[in-house]
């Protein structure tokens, strides 16, 4: 059941967060008649938003960006005061469209429901619904059968709502037409470019200017909090390393799933053998062996003939055997994932005007599984083995895991020696994510080490789940309080600094003045690049500063000159002396672009709607319970 689970975790994940809009979490009402009190964050129309409800909109949130981003993910920036603000207003959102379709009786029957469930190929087996697999996977997300259906009957229903929306955003050909002959615009420009580089040998910086800088800006220059850490890493790998499978086991699965598989592949491998016996007795009758024994269907009715191929085109094992042979020779026994070849070289095309050589062959296919005998395979079943029980009892070795770095918070020996793990150590490590801290790169596990306990006292952090079923905790060995770096370090880095800000500066000027002397039709001196067309689309033939005012400009009457302050570049002046219309656009072009115009006017309209029935109605909002972070 662990392997059914693992395999299909993405997808399940994903088909647990069906949503029609980016911020579609649902509430469930069960969860708010769950026993205890519950503490509400909001109350919209009447209808109480829960602290448990956002748990389970932040974890499905998590989950989903867990599945698409892997070892990259980190739960903790989801989990800031400006990502919890958003989410809770997705929330408030999507509660009011759910009080507007059920005012609007757009309902999903029980029969609707259970024919979109039983029709999910996630939840079949063999083409058919699978109650095992169903209840399965929903027991992987923490969920009952009575939420998720409560989940999934309220997204269709807002499928219609959503659908009635889209359907009312309507665009017209004329403005179809309009966007793409924007889009397609292309004008023809000509440019001098003042890079602020060539003015730095101008520049005499103020001889305090460097001191003055390093005074004034102190945050600048500042080596930050470090610390170097012990951790220990729980996973499935590691806990199956403590798991045993016995030799009747591991046998027992061979003898069940394999064997009868590799007894075939050895009857089949007899067979190729006692052909390829006769052939080398009659080589003569190779094309007709082929036709009678070959189980390859695209060339055993040619006897056996492939062609002629270079390298590359045919599996490496057997491409290898026809290149060693010599015209009209004969292989041995090749063995590939198709099963066994007997193979005969019928020719030879020499490389010529640059097309590599050619061979041409014939060879009597005997199909075979793909499998090997037990030793081979062993280590391998083990494994997967380890793997199954390992999904009976990962939820307690985690449990036990974070109990331990809880009840013993001055070492992680007590881990390391209930489950015969390696503890590690950090390289030095900062508040800030690091892709260079391995398994540590990860900002919940960073907030910790950094905490006030983890810093004074080296206790243990907590745990934290750094997804794919791996669980971190560490403990700090060794600290640096922030420093300032001495102005000695950071002078010549403050130099080169001030100097491109002054250079720059003089870039602006100089390019500005040019650019006033075309203003007032004077020549001004400039040596202009070879004419060039350049489109909005695709990547940009100029600085991006540069391209938005080309096609903001006024092209009524050509040549227009413009003026441009191009970031970390300099001074642009550019001379438009041409407008290329777009070219008339196929059917296939126009109806992408309604589409996309469509959608966007979709969105458009469902902002203005829900804006409309939040201003209707009564909502509060607890921020002091909103503030305050996951447990």
């Amino acid at each position: 059941m662990f392997d059914l689970v693992h395999k299909h975790k993405r997808l399940v994940q994903l088909l647990l967060a069906l949503m029609v809009l980016p911020f579609a979490f649902w509430g469930i009402d069960s969860y708010q008649r769950s026993g205890g009190t519950v503490q509400d964050l909001a109350e919209v129309a009447g209808q109480k938003i829960s602290l448990q409800e956002f748990s389970l909109a932040q974890r499905d949130q998590q989950e989903r960006l867990r599945a698409l981003l892997g070892r990259n993910f980190d739960a903790a920036l989801l989990d800031t005061p400006e990502q919890r603000a958003e989410l809770l207003e997705q929330l408030i959102q999507q509660r009011l469209l759910a009080l507007r379709a059920a005012k609007s009786n757009l309902v999903v029957t029980d029969g609707q429901l259970r024919d979109i469930v039983t029709g999910l190929p996630a939840f079949q087996e063999n083409g058919q619904f699978s109650k095992s697999r169903y209840d399965a996977m929903l027991r992987a997300q923490g969920m009952s059968d009575v939420v998720f259906e409560a989940r999934l009957r309220r997204d269709v229903e807002l499928q219609q709502l959503n659908g009635a929306l889209a359907e009312s955003s309507l665009v017209g050909k004329a403005q179809v037409a309009r966007m793409l002959a924007i889009q397609g615009q292309r004008r023809e420009i000509s440019e001098v470019v003042l890079a602020f580089e060539q003015f730095a040998g101008e520049v005499k910086l103020a001889p305090d200017a460097v001191t003055a800088y390093y005074n004034s800006h102190p945050g600048e220059f500042v080596l930050p909090e470090q610390v170097r850490a012990e951790y220990a890493v729980l996973n499935a790998d590691a806990l199956a390393a403590l798991e045993t499978v016995s030799e009747a086991e591991v046998r027992g699965w061979y003898d069940s799933n394999v064997r009868a598989k590799f007894e075939e592949r050895a009857a089949a491998k007899k067979k190729a053998e006692d052909l390829l016996a006769q052939l080398r007795a009659a080589p003569g009758t190779f094309a007709e062996q082929a036709k009678q024994h070959s189980q390859d269907p695209g060339s055993k009715d040619n006897g056996g003939d492939l062609g002629y191929f270079a390298r590359g085109a045919m599996v490496k094992p057997f491409e290898d055997a026809v290149f060693k042979l010599k015209p009209g020779q004969l292989s041995g026994i090749v063995e590939s994932s198709f099963g066994f070849h007997i193979i005969k070289q019928t020719g030879i095309k020499p490389a010529k005007d640059g097309e590599p050589e050619q061979r041409q062959a014939s060879h009597i296919l005997i199909t075979a599984p793909a499998v090997k005998d037990f030793q081979a395979m062993r280590a391998d079943i083990e494994k997967d083995l380890k793997k199954q029980h390992l999904g009976r009892k990962f939820a307690e070795a985690a449990e036990t895991f974070s109990n331990l770095a809880y009840e013993q918070p001055d070492s992680l020996q007590p881990i390391a020696d209930k489950f015969k793990l390696k503890l590690q150590q950090s390289g030095w490590l900062t508040r800030q994510v690091d892709a260079a801290a391995g398994v540590l790169n990860n900002q919940r596990i960073l907030d910790a080490l950094f905490s006030p306990d983890s810093i004074k006292n080296k206790h243990n952090t907590e745990v934290v789940d750094a997804g794919s079923d791996t669980l971190l905790v560490a403990r700090v060995i060794e600290h640096k309080p922030a420093a300032p770096r001495p102005l000695d370090e950071v002078k010549a880095e403050i130099a080169k600094k001030l100097t491109a800000q002054e250079a720059m500066a003089l870039a602006v000027k100089r390019g500005a003045a040019k650019y006033a002397e075309l203003q007032q039709g004077k020549d001004a001196g400039l040596t202009w690049s070879a004419a060039r067309t350049v489109e909005r689309q695709g990547k940009p033939a100029v600085h991006p500063d540069a391209l938005k005012a080309i096609f903001r400009a006024d092209s009524g009457k050509l040549p227009v000159y413009l003026g441009v302050e191009l970031r970390d570049r300099g001074y642009g002046i550019y001379r438009i002396s041409r407008v290329i219309d777009a070219p008339p656009a196929d059917a296939a072009r126009e109806k992408e672009m309604q589409e996309q115009l469509a959608r966007q006017a979709a969105q458009e309209d469902s902002a203005a709607y829900i804006a409309g029935l939040r201003a209707a109605a009564k909502i509060e909002i607890n921020r002091a319970s909103l503030e305050k972070k996951s447990p």
